[in-house]
């Protein structure tokens, strides 16, 4: 039986550390999973601040000042046309480098500049075409790659907002949707909000898990207690029935001492009146 006994509970303790091995197992890949997914909300969380910063800015810039968007010296544009297709194309997202010295401009640059366009101020970004000296300042004549004339208006240095640096296809078209009050809405603040709402409901969830731990240790802490307590009731019950054994035992074995005494001395006189007899 004991052999046996013994079988079972190697075999049952098997079992449980194969549970706890594939439990483990379970943990971790959930560990890593919710590792990544954090990593991915955290990344877009990033994204989502420093598109809505530099949106932020650029409409502010956009609707102020020389309307002129700057980030680290570098200018955000947005094509609206197609004048220099096929090197721009509309929804392009160009960025232009500031020009502090005009005179390191060149013939096949393209620029970005201050021009009016149908009796408005506008910016627009074409081809420099010829360089004219003003007299202690240079002229530019501009045209676009689509175009078949050069522009009818000339661009003074002082006009030039920006050389032209790099392109990320179609991003501008997103660019324009941020600068509308539904766009920056819906690509931006949702998007934050959401997050945020989502690392609010982490932060009590956690709080709530810490919660139950401590509970669940002050719990244990008691039960452990309670059971100290019980433990040193079952030993003073079992020291107090071992002192009644042991006086029990002794009050025996004083009894049986009187009585075998006391047998012993009624033997003595019966002893002594038999040899007085025999003497006779």
């Amino acid at each position: 039986m004991k052999k046996k006994s013994k079988a079972i509970s190697a075999v049952e303790s098997e079992e449980i550390r194969n549970t706890n091995e594939n439990g483990e197992e379970v943990v971790q890949e959930e560990s890593t999973k919710h590792k990544v997914a954090s990593f991915l909300i955290n990344a877009l969380l990033v994204f989502a601040i420093a598109l809505a910063a530099v949106s932020t800015y650029v409409s502010y810039v956009a609707s102020s000042g020389n309307g002129v968007p700057s980030v680290l010296g570098v200018r955000i544009f947005s094509i609206q046309t197609e004048s220099m297709y096929p090197t721009l194309l509309p929804g392009d997202l160009i960025f232009d480098k500031a020009v502090k010295d005009a005179s390191t401009l060149q013939k096949g640059d393209i620029i970005t500049y201050w021009t009016v366009i149908n009796g408005e101020r506008v910016l627009n970004t074409h081809t420099i075409h010829e360089i004219y000296d003003g007299g202690g300042y240079r002229i530019f004549a501009t045209k676009g790659d689509n175009n078949t004339a050069a522009d009818p208006l000339t661009v003074h240095e002082a006009e030039v907002v920006g050389k032209y640096v790099a392109r990320i296809g179609g991003l501008g078209k997103v660019f324009d949707y941020l600068q509308t009050s539904t766009g920056f809405l819906i690509v931006v603040v949702i998007p934050v909000f959401l997050f945020f709402l989502f690392y609010l409901i982490q932060f009590f969830r956690v709080l709530f898990e810490y919660q139950n731990v401590k509970n669940r240790i002050k719990y244990e802490q008691e039960r452990g207690r309670t059971e100290d307590l019980i433990a040193e009731q079952e030993r003073k019950q079992r020291e107090a029935k071992e002192r009644e054994r042991a006086e029990l035992e002794a009050e025996l074995r004083e009894k049986l001492r009187a009585e075998l005494l006391a047998s012993m001395g009624a033997a003595a006189p019966a002893a002594q009146e038999e040899n007085k007899t025999e003497e006779q």
